[in-house]
């Protein structure tokens, strides 16, 4: 009885125990998940700032893609999107970015849509499309004018050239000769930049980056996309503008250079009877010995190895004494015998 008596009276003080706790152990666990519910709500609030860097007003110019305008902090922004031929407003935009233009980067091909950003330093700047000559017009949100910098006379417009992806190359040319400022426009990817000028006309990105020519008349950019031996793409540089001379001495590093004089070989005299001198003086008489002096022939050969005729006619002279003197010799002899 008395054990029944004890287990019934600490069932009844368990109860009433949890009924008095129950109210702090709730307290408790709000205290503990409230720290995971505000980082919850603060990860979700990160999220949606930053997606607002972003955010504009997006408008189809075709083959598939949306502007999404924007004038804010930043000044004039045309993000490019693709969102297929689907899209009608109301749909989501925010997906992959193809291009993106701003003050630096006015201008861009894509696919057969050739963007343009006017008026980027004035209040309302608009973003023009053409594709297959007919332009379309959209004005970007209204932000603040920016003070126009004064401009050089002798300072060409500018020519904007796509390297590849997104790097792109702004052309000048002035007094002091071309200039190429080579930028990227990757949101994803590091700011980078450089500039090559006539003084210093090779660059360190991609594999290959160079102002060929530079004090030349015609100087051209180089660039390679890839390495190996892909081949060298090449866009000239603007003309200087009329009435502008430029401030160092041109000259084309690639021109040909003249041959060098030579003085031209002597052309040999034909060789006539005029030419032909007796080699007679300062010549040595020999006295014929032997089977000459008895009256024998001399071989033909032997004589017309010389080549003079003066020689040849000496020659038979003297074969016609040394042979009349022989006779006279071995008559002589016969009479005596």
């Amino acid at each position: 009885m008395r054990s029944a008596l004890a287990l019934r009276t600490s069932l009844v003080t368990a109860a009433v125990a949890g009924i008095l706790l129950a109210p702090a152990a709730t307290s408790a666990f709000a205290a503990a998940t409230a720290p995971q519910v505000a980082a919850s709500a603060v990860s979700a609030a990160g999220t949606a700032s930053d997606d607002s860097r972003y955010e504009g007003k997006p408008v189809y110019i075709g083959q598939g893609l949306v502007a999404v305008l924007r004038n804010g902090a930043e000044g004039p922004e045309a993000w490019i999107r693709f969102v297929g031929a689907g899209w009608k407003p109301g749909d989501t935009y925010m997906v992959r970015v193809v291009e993106k233009l701003d003050r630096t980067h006015l201008r861009a091909t894509v696919d057969v849509l050739q963007l343009k950003l006017t008026h980027a330093d004035q209040a309302v700047p608009v973003l023009t499309v053409t594709e297959n000559g007919t332009t379309a017009s959209y004005p970007l949100p209204k932000g603040k004018a920016v003070p126009a910098e004064p401009t050089d006379p002798c300072v060409s417009e500018v020519k904007q050239v796509q390297l590849g992806g997104y790097h792109f190359a702004d052309l000048t040319m002035s007094p002091q000769g071309p200039k190429a400022y080579v930028h990227v426009t990757d949101p994803q990817a590091d700011p980078w930049s450089v500039t090559l000028t006539r003084t210093s006309p090779t660059g360190t990105r991609a594999y290959y980056l160079h102002i060929a020519n530079p004090s030349g008349a015609a100087p051209v950019l180089e660039w390679k996309t890839q390495g190996g031996d892909s081949p060298v793409l090449k866009s000239s540089f603007p003309a200087l503008p009329k009435g502008c001379k430029a401030a160092y001495e041109v000259h084309d590093d690639a021109a040909p250079k003249p041959a060098p004089a030579t003085t031209p070989a002597a052309t040999p005299k034909p060789v006539t009877p005029a030419n032909i001198s007796p080699q007679t003086k300062g010549q040595t008489t020999v006295v014929p010995q032997g089977a000459v002096a008895a009256g024998a022939e001399i071989p033909v050969a032997t004589v017309a190895d010389t080549g003079d005729t003066a020689t040849l006619a000496a020659g038979a002279g003297l074969l016609a004494l040394f042979a009349a003197l022989g006779t006279v010799a071995l008559r002589r002899r016969r009479s005596q015998g």
